[in-house]
């Protein structure tokens, strides 16, 4: 589930992002990135796999590498480091 009144930039993912919820959270994703909201905000993000990365993937890909991602939780951090991807991630 996505939360699009953060700001005009910025959309929050909500509740779970594993391989089961992966399809839907990435669809408002991408409705979101085409609206031009570049900030993925993961602060009410509850359990993640390894889906989370690819959704962090594909959110580089259909902004352009425009997306900036905040408040990553512990778990996906972990995951994001151990498969070797964060350079590729804007998360300051």
């Amino acid at each position: 589930m996505i939360m699009n009144d953060l700001s005009d930039r910025t959309f929050a993912v909500v509740g779970d992002l594993t391989i089961k919820t992966y399809p839907e959270q990435r669809q408002s994703a991408v409705t979101a990135l085409e609206q031009g909201r570049t900030i993925v905000d993961f602060q009410k993000l509850n359990e993640v796999d390894s889906s989370a990365v690819a959704f962090m993937l594909e959110c580089v890909r259909v902004s352009k590498r425009q997306a900036k991602f905040r408040f990553l939780p512990k778990a996906l951090r972990g995951l994001v480091n151990l498969y070797g991807v964060a350079e590729l991630f804007d998360t300051k």
